[in-house]
């Protein structure tokens, strides 16, 4: 009789851990646009201007903002500029 009631609160408390699990896996799933626009400008630091104006143009208004702030253009203009120096002379 121990072990049937043993086996119960062991299954009801699994399923209590699962169920908390989930909420908390599905409280940690993040969009992309909730991060930081200095979390973007640390990602930009990795790519050339050109491939950042590919990748994030006309994605919506907030990276088409982030893609007109001066430090992004000037970027996207040095890398381009390094571009034609390279390889059209």
């Amino acid at each position: 009789m121990d072990q049937i009631k043993r086996k119960l609160s062991f299954n009801q408390s699994l399923k209590e851990d699962i169920k908390k699990s989930r909420n908390e896996f599905d409280q940690t799933i993040t969009s992309i646009e909730n991060f930081s626009n200095e979390f973007f400008y640390e990602i930009f630091d990795y790519l050339y201007g050109d491939d950042i104006y590919k990748a994030f143009s006309n994605l919506n208004d907030r990276f088409q903002q982030l893609l007109n702030s001066s430090a992004v253009l000037f970027k996207i203009y040095i890398d381009d500029s390094k571009y034609n120096d390279t390889y059209m002379n």
